[in-house]
């Protein structure tokens, strides 16, 4: 019954985690910082290159943060129904069917 309700309490924090941070009310652990992207664009001959943006190293940050949150919190609901799969079968009456045929002879 512990390791029934133990998985049942990892399912429902992960799913409660990922909700919080993907709907914004909390933000995903800060695990990796991502540099931007830029693009040098050539211009005129004797002109500085112009240099561009392509991806925010802000937000690509945030992108693979909360992705990396999604593949941890996938992993922490999968052990959850693992842990509660053993719950399950140790918590499990099998049943045992006694058949017996009687065969009665009269003489």
């Amino acid at each position: 019954m512990v390791l029934l309700l133990l998985g049942l309490l990892f399912i429902l924090y992960s799913i409660y985690s990922m909700y919080n941070v993907y709907s914004g009310a909390e933000s995903a652990p800060s695990v990796i910082q991502m540099n931007s992207v830029k693009l040098s664009l050539p211009t005129a001959p004797g002109t500085p290159p112009v240099e561009t943006e392509l991806i925010s190293g802000k937000e690509s940050s945030i992108m693979t943060n909360m992705g990396l949150w999604f593949m941890l919190m996938t992993f922490v609901a999968s052990a959850g129904g693992r842990i509660g799969g053993l719950g399950r079968k140790t918590g499990k009456r099998d049943k045992v069917e006694v058949k017996t045929k009687i065969k009665i002879q009269v003489h």
